[in-house]
């Protein structure tokens, strides 16, 4: 891994992280919009995980003694993500992705934001868009210019099934981070899933905005959308139920294991229109699903009618 840094500024308030792959196309405009940003004292860590397309040259021509790049093989998203939070200084973090769209001043006021409701996590709205000019809320049942601890979050986003995980609607203190010693799994896919779910077990101060300062950009050509790619999503999934319910167990989470138990069956219904509409290897992805998940975990996790015949279906398909 190479690493590429500019002058340090003293004292950095916030860190942006970016990892990219082949973004070319679309970095140059989010990196102007970033550095255009003069109200409060940023780095912009950017991560170019192997990119074959010139990403890297466009963003070593960049002078502007706030931006850092790593250079690495090509590893994963999670991966380059973990490399910059290993390096970041800032005493906020937020993570973007190359191929959206942010708001003039997104940063100081996410900022700002924090600052004021003294959180910890921030999480806020955003738009989401595909190929015509409509865009809908990123969320819409969240519980909007509230505090509360991480735990209660949990509750909420449960019991109104609206779990929003995205990486981009978060700011972060850089010490809630570190004490709690987080980072993102392993894995090619939906470890954004386990990320947010760590931060609310940590059970810190949780502030839920509706400002919309961010535009989610749904690519249907992207990689999550390859035929080739769903095993490997599947695989991702099964391993984020297993994580749920390891946490679920865990007697310092006994006030929300009822709650993660019942997530974990959510995900289990993402698995399976997976499984049975896109894998390749059902027999290799069914095999591995059992040897890591039990029906007595995911039973545990029913709390409606639909639960018992979706619990039904999912071991019917997976015998």
């Amino acid at each position: 891994m190479a690493l590429i840094q500019q002058d340090r500024q003293a004292v950095i308030e916030v860190s942006v992280i970016i990892p990219v792959y082949n973004a070319a196309e679309t970095i140059s405009h989010l990196i102007s919009k970033i550095l255009s940003e003069t109200r409060v004292a940023i780095e912009l860590i950017i991560v170019n995980d192997g990119s074959t397309d010139g990403t890297g040259n466009l963003i070593r021509d960049i002078c502007d003694n706030r931006l850092i790049v790593i250079e690495q093989e090509n590893q994963g998203v999670y991966a380059a993500r973990n490399a910059a939070l290993d390096i970041h200084h800032g005493e906020w973090v937020i993570f973007l992705d190359a191929d959206d769209d942010v708001e003039e001043g997104f940063i100081f006021a996410r900022w700002q934001t924090a600052i004021n409701t003294q959180a910890d996590v921030v999480i806020f709205n955003a738009w989401r868009t595909g190929s015509g000019i409509s865009r809908t809320p990123v969320h819409t049942r969240q519980p909007y210019e509230q505090s509360l601890p991480g735990h209660e979050w949990i509750r909420h986003c449960v019991t109104h099934r609206e779990w929003p995980h995205y990486l981009w609607l978060q700011i972060i203190k850089s010490s809630y981070i570190r004490q709690h010693s987080l980072f993102f799994h392993s894995g090619k896919s939906h470890k954004d899933i386990l990320w947010t779910i760590h931060l609310a077990v940590s059970n810190g101060r949780f502030y839920l905005s509706d400002c919309k300062d961010y535009t989610y950009k749904v690519n249907a050509h992207s990689i999550t959308h390859r035929r080739d790619y769903y095993d490997v999503r599947a695989q991702s999934y099964i391993e984020v139920i297993a994580e749920i319910i390891r946490l679920a167990r865990l007697e310092e989470n006994k006030d929300i294991s009822l709650f993660l138990f019942r997530h974990a069956l959510v995900e289990a219904r993402h698995f399976l229109g997976l499984f049975r509409n896109n894998v390749g290897d059902k027999v290799g992805v069914r095999s591995c699903f059992r040897e890591s998940i039990s029906a007595g975990d995911l039973f545990r996790g029913i709390n409606s009618l639909s639960d018992v015949f979706f619990f039904i279906k999912l071991f019917g398909k997976l015998l």
